[in-house]
């Protein structure tokens, strides 16, 4: 067996098995990707180090298994989900962080059976390792949460925050794809919900943000359709050494990034900085605090392309540097 051919040619799987294979990824998928929006926005909340080091860690492995997941769904052919799974939802509704965290640790134990349920239906070895190290890894992060809350215990210290970002470009773009790509999948449907719930809510206050879930919306629009550029076609490109048609590509992106470096400047104009007025509830402060959080993001996310990936394959940007 070609370990190099695609993950569909290697499935010995008729049609409904096929189908029902990427149903149970998508659901795992969308599960995952609740579960990081749960971990994100609970770790806006903690002011306890250590705490805050053990949700930082959760959420990059969910944000991590996100990305697994769907390579492993396009490998069969197949598009992956873009929802977001009801457990954030449940979660978010949870007021109490610790009884929050309590109810993040049940669904982690249900992705634990899902994968312990799908692993043997595997018979590549790649997809199955995939899925045993997220199902290990789930099962760690189960056990430092109980160990959290368990009498007289402590989490262990988050060694994965603060890790250095690499370099060399395979290994640069795995990181770009995991820490702002399917962060920015999360955030900007959180902010569009928010500015839409202050909009209405507050219609009648003279600072409230008008227009702001419409611009927002245009954004993530804007942004799904260039990761997805990114994603399809410039980064498998680079991946594989880049030739001499990249550059091309290469410009297309950064003529996107100076687009949505405008519409930051407009989302910040319209937020007054993303800061909220005085008295302001708790979901406009919440905006706010997201708004920061999603600028600082796209910001670094576009500077870390446009000076450190794209010049290796581009000897004019590196000259310009």
């Amino acid at each position: 067996m070609d370990p190099h051919s695609p993950l569909e040619n290697q499935l010995s799987l008729d049609e409904t098995a096929r189908a029902e294979l990427l149903a149970a990824l998508n659901e795992l998928l969308e599960a995952e990707r609740a579960g990081a929006r749960v971990a994100m926005e609970t770790g806006r909340e903690i002011h306890s180090q250590e705490l805050a080091a053990l949700v930082a860690d959760i959420h990059k492995d969910e944000v991590h298994w996100c990305g697994m997941l769907m390579r492993t769904i396009k490998s069969l052919g197949a598009t992956p989900s873009s929802a977001t799974g009801a457990f954030h939802g449940k979660a978010m509704a949870i007021p109490d962080v610790e009884d929050r965290l309590k109810f993040l640790n049940r669904g982690q134990a249900w992705v634990v059976r899902k994968l312990e349920a799908l692993i043997p239906r595997l018979d590549v070895p790649q997809a199955r390792a995939d899925l045993e190290a997220m199902l290990q890894a789930h099962r760690q992060n189960i056990e430092r949460v109980e160990s959290r809350f368990s009498e007289g215990g402590t989490p262990e210290p988050g060694g994965a925050v603060g890790e250095p970002q690499p370099t060399e470009p395979s290994a640069l773009i795995e990181y770009i794809l995991q820490r702002f790509h399917e962060v920015h999948r999360q955030q900007l449907p959180e902010l569009i919900e928010l500015a839409t719930k202050v909009e209405s809510v507050h219609a009648d206050h003279p600072d409230v943000p008008r227009g702001l879930a419409v611009l927002l919306q245009q954004m993530h629009s804007e942004l799904l359709d260039h990761m997805a550029k990114e994603e399809g076609v410039l980064f498998p490109m680079l991946a594989r050494g880049g030739n001499s048609f990249v550059t091309h590509p290469i410009c297309v992106m950064m003529s996107e990034h100076e687009e949505h470096a405008r519409r930051l400047t407009q989302l910040m104009a319209l937020t007054r900085q993303a800061t909220p007025p005085a008295g302001a509830c708790t979901t406009w402060v919440r905006l706010c605090t997201a708004t920061k959080t999603f600028s600082e993001d796209l910001q670094k996310h576009i500077q870390l392309e446009n000076t450190v990936l794209f010049p290796q394959f581009d000897s004019s940007l590196a000259r310009q540097g």
